[in-house]
């Protein structure tokens, strides 16, 4: 396979140069699955582990390790259908969430993507503002978010559910589809260019694994229907998995998430996603404004004049008070971590000072 089908460019034979002066060969992650990984090289399809370095390298930050859409550097030893992976290529873009629970660590959802479709069902179990946290994390991801509401063939008001999805989407395009009759799936396919890597984002239940049978052309991925009472789904993927289609392009097919918890702290995704508010937000008398109970507030002006929707508001606010926690948890982590490390150069110190004496 030409690697330049997977998304290889000038740009990273640059980066690879050092590597391949090693001998080491490029490659990209297709599976990850613990330690073990499945990679795609220009040859063939191999197994792969990771160094004993990377895994040091990576103790307490789980983010440093390979994820599916990477770009790796391996080893492959003669006449053995395994490699070796010795370094990971620097990320154009990635999309991260925060782990579930009290933790707060980031995880890679899937790496160096051109483009991030979130998909939605036409159904019952639309929701605003799940849309609006999964712009969010696209937007900070560096890709290009594109809306895809499927399953539009048991939509009662089509035209409606568009606008709603357009005016949260703000600038990103909202593509209505059908996996099941292939209705919109050729425009939706035009979205993906020969060397681009698309992820499929999206709880479970609303179509991912089906939209990408579609595109592949065949039954690749399975699937399973949703409950009729509350549309709800069950995880027909388990991992992220890198596909390769026929006419060119890459998919990143992702379990079902029922959390989008956001993790980029400082990344335009509020900004791109309520462009109105981050504008109105540049008029308030206080930098520091919250938005919520600030004099001179000029988004609160605006919004007691009703020329903001309450529920745009309250999403907008709701999700700065997610990031500013995690700001200050980052920060309680960061002093704790420092504390841990003089503890440990403290105990090292004296145990040196004692073995120093007792050997005079």
């Amino acid at each position: 396979m030409d690697l330049t089908q997977l998304g290889w460019n000038a740009a990273r034979e640059d980066q690879f140069a050092p590597h391949r002066a090693k001998g080491l060969v490029p490659a990209r992650v297709a599976v990850e699955d613990k330690h073990y990984y499945r990679v795609w090289t220009a040859d063939a399809e191999l197994i792969a582990q990771v160094t004993g370095k990377i895994i040091h390298e990576a103790r307490g930050n789980h983010s440093k390790l390979p994820k599916v859409g990477d770009w790796v550097a391996v080893k492959i030893p003669a006449n053995e259908e395994k490699a070796t992976i010795h370094a990971v290529l620097p990320r154009m873009t990635q999309i991260t969430r925060k782990n579930s629970g009290r933790d707060t660590t980031a995880q890679v959802l899937a790496t160096n993507l051109e483009t991030i479709f979130l998909i939605h069902a036409a159904d019952i179990s639309f929701n605003a503002a799940r849309l609006e946290r999964m712009l969010v994390m696209a937007h900070d991801s560096g890709a290009r978010p594109v809306v895809v509401l499927n399953k539009i063939d048991v939509c009662d008001d089509l035209d409606a559910l568009l606008a709603e999805a357009q005016r949260l989407a703000a600038d990103a395009p909202v593509f209505p589809v059908c996996a099941i009759t292939g209705r919109g799936v050729k425009k939706l396919a035009a979205e993906i260019k020969p060397g681009d890597t698309v992820a499929f984002i999206g709880i479970s239940g609303v179509g991912k694994s089906s939209l990408i049978n579609r595109l592949y052309g065949d039954e690749l991925m399975p699937t399973i229907e949703v409950r009729e009472q509350d549309a709800k789904g069950r995880h027909t993927t388990t991992w992220r998995e890198m596909i390769f289609l026929p006419k060119g392009g890459v998919v990143i097919d992702t379990p079902g998430m029922r959390e989008f918890h956001l993790w980029d702290l400082a990344g335009p995704g509020t900004r791109e996603t309520f462009p109105e508010i981050e504008a109105l937000a540049l008029n308030c008398h206080f930098r520091d404004c919250t938005h919520t109970q600030e004099k001179d507030c000029a988004v609160l002006t605006e919004l007691n004049a009703g020329k903001i929707p309450r529920d745009r508001y309250e999403s907008f606010v709701k999700l700065q008070r997610e990031l500013a926690y995690l700001r200050e948890a980052g920060k309680r982590a960061g002093w704790q971590s420092r504390r841990k490390s003089d503890r440990v150069a403290h105990r090292s110190f004296n145990k040196a000072v004692t073995h120093h004496k007792s050997r005079r």
